[in-house]
């Protein structure tokens, strides 16, 4: 007895140890994380501060057709996912209703519909289900599985989804009524401002030409990956400035803990959405412990975690009868109509089309150029700023390999769509929101001004440092802000470095300025008549513009989450260079600045009109075209 008392006590003594052993080897490690955060802050502030003396960004210039990037591109074959009434059970805002159609062909037709409740992030639950044979009004969730069946025993099953009308959000107080504009941001993963351009063409042509979107020219990415593109467009700060979210920090928090945008919303009166497709990869879910609280008024993840058991009943890229872009579309729509007395904040965030393809997302075309006619037609524009964004280019290994599909990552698409009554009452601002279409942008700023959208009487009179890295876009944001200005580090900065070319007379430069003046004299060419053909005269400055070489060298995250780079990559393929050029022409001895783009594939030099500027006082020369054609002033020296 003495013998097995002391094993006893042995045991319980190694097991303490033990105890205690991996209670200090887990206090070690999580401190040891901790302050690799700390480090890995330091690490990319001491690389941001090598850009100081770069200068102001001087943006790439990024060809949408460039044969290079066309040759990544495909046409995709169209989603067909049958007739519309393969769905029995159709939903507008809270009604849902067996489809008269169906009910037509099929005859009398019963639904068990139960709501489908959120349990978390990752599980849901159904309500008790009620039977009916002609509608049902969500109760409890704006999602149901609906389970029908006929008397001659055919059956349907899906997943319905619609508004549930709730009279206390109805009745939710608005700071500011009157002048409280509605946030409607509709983003598509991985699609760079080009590659928006190409794929989605009608959306492009619809958006820019009859909605007349402003998009952000210089619009660049603060880091690697979705979550570090939408923390900051949503709190304003990097995912290390934050409280520990990671799932594989032990103690770590729900992202609950951030200063979510939504939330400042929320709390002026906003009724509020966040929609987000492809769960299992989801931006607050996939390496941190997403919500444990329901982030936003209506949240559809627990409509995309009920659809995954259904995926392989249905067609390609289908959900139901209905195309599942379409679904997020729909949805977006009918949570804007449903509070027509109450300013409404959306984000919804679509990846399943682009973020694994570079072409898929074509597939989507017609159907968001339809739902931005809609959104047109139905009103929801004339009070709302339609925000259409991604939240970087592509970023797939043959695209990555080249020079331009690098650079293209680092500009996403972003762009505004304000109100025409907003453009008057509020001239000052969208003059200088207009003024910074072309400069170098971040989602700081744009967090920043979602900010400013509150508080729009007292903008006028807000007084802001200019060297914060967060500028407001309401705001003018200095010519010669520079990536170290915007905090942006080296390898994520697009813009380009100068390198003075000493030799002004090699034949880069010598050709880089012919292209510049027959350009010229192309355009000029209308007007023979009157304007004389220039010749160059003299080349008084040559640089060439090349991208950082960290941009160049990188080649992917060298740490879990994606802070730090491995810059051991050798093979980007570079196929244009950018020169700038200032010459001097006759007759009239002008001085112009051109950039000019050479393609290295095919050696030819091109340059467009508004890379050419004259930097002289063109005085009387161009008095004889003054009254015809007063926009080719700058480049007409006149004959008499």
């Amino acid at each position: 007895m003495h013998q097995l008392r002391k094993c006893s006590r042995r045991n319980l003594i190694l097991l303490l140890s033990l105890v205690i052993g991996y209670l200090l080897v887990d206090y070690v490690l999580n401190s040891r994380d901790y302050v690799d955060n700390r480090e890995k802050i330091s690490l990319i502030e001491e690389s941001i501060r090598s850009l100081a003396n770069q200068g102001a960004c001087k943006l790439p210039n990024l060809p949408v057709d460039s044969p290079e990037m066309l040759s990544f591109l495909k046409d995709e074959q169209p989603i067909d996912c049958g007739d519309e009434n393969e769905d029995w059970v159709s939903c507008h805002k809270s009604l849902c209703i067996i489809k008269p159609d169906v009910v037509k062909a099929r005859g009398k037709i019963t639904c068990d519909i139960a709501d489908i409740i959120r349990a978390d992030d990752y599980k849901i639950q159904y309500s008790t289900p009620v039977r009916t044979t002609h509608s049902y009004t969500l109760k409890r969730s704006d999602f149901a599985r609906a389970k029908c069946w006929t008397e001659s025993r055919y059956r349907w099953t899906g997943i319905i989804y619609g508004i549930r009308e709730d009279p206390e959000l109805s009745g939710r107080r608005s700071w500011n009524k009157e002048n409280s504009l509605n946030i409607l941001m509709m983003g598509f993963d991985s699609l760079s401002r080009n590659a928006f351009i190409r794929k989605l063409p009608k959306a492009y042509k619809y958006l820019t030409k009859y909605l007349k979107a402003d998009v952000l020219q210089g619009y660049n990415i603060v880091g690697d990956g979705t979550p570090q593109a939408l923390i900051p467009l949503m709190t304003g700060f990097t995912e290390l400035e934050l409280p520990e979210t990671r799932k594989r920090m032990k103690n770590s928090e729900f992202v609950n803990v951030y200063p979510l945008l939504w939330d400042e919303y929320e709390r002026y009166g906003y009724v509020t959405s966040f929609n987000e497709d492809v769960p299992q990869i989801g931006t607050f879910s996939y390496r941190l412990n997403g919500f444990d609280t329901q982030p936003t008024d209506h949240y559809m993840r627990t409509y995309y975690l009920a659809i995954e058991s259904q995926l392989s009943y249905y067609k390609r890229l289908c959900a139901g009868a209905q195309p599942r872009h379409k679904v997020m579309l729909d949805y977006t729509k009918e949570f804007m109509i449903s509070y027509p007395t109450n300013p409404r904040f959306v984000f919804s965030f679509h990846g399943e089309l682009s973020h694994d393809s570079i072409n898929l997302v074509g597939v989507a075309d017609t159907d968001l150029t339809n739902w931005l006619v809609e959104l047109k037609q139905l009103g929801v524009l004339n009070n709302t700023i339609l925000i259409m964004m991604s939240d970087h280019g592509n970023r797939f290994a043959e695209v990555r390999n080249t020079l331009q599909g690098k650079q293209e990552e680092r500009l996403p698409f972003f762009s505004f769509t304000f109100p025409d009554w907003f453009k008057r009452q509020y001239s000052e601002l969208y003059r200088n929101f207009r003024s910074n279409l072309h400069k170098l942008t971040t989602p700081f700023d744009v967090h920043e001004t979602l900010q400013d959208i509150l508080n729009l009487q007292t903008l006028r009179s807000k007084q802001r440092p200019a060297h914060t890295r967060a500028l407001s876009l309401f705001d003018d944001i200095p010519q010669n802000r520079s990536c170290a200005d915007a905090y942006i580090e080296p390898h994520w900065c697009a813009c380009l470095n100068w390198e003075t070319i000493e030799d002004t007379a090699s034949e880069e430069v010598f050709r880089a300025a012919m292209a510049t003046v027959d350009f010229i004299n192309k355009y000029t060419e209308r007007h023979r008549g009157l304007c004389a053909t220039l010749s160059l005269d003299e080349i008084k400055w040559a640089a060439k513009l090349s991208p950082h070489d960290d941009l160049v060298r990188f080649k992917k995250n060298k740490d879990t989450d994606g802070f730090l780079g491995d810059f051991s990559s050798s093979g980007t393929k570079i196929v244009h260079d950018m020169y700038q050029v200032k010459l001097v022409t006759n007759p009239g001895k002008a001085i112009y600045e051109a950039s000019v783009l050479h393609d290295i594939t095919s050696n030819q030099y091109r340059v467009k009109l508004s890379d050419i500027s004259r930097i002289n006082k063109y005085g009387t020369q161009a008095n004889c075209i003054y009254d015809k054609d007063p926009e080719v002033r700058k480049y007409c020296y006149c004959k008499n």
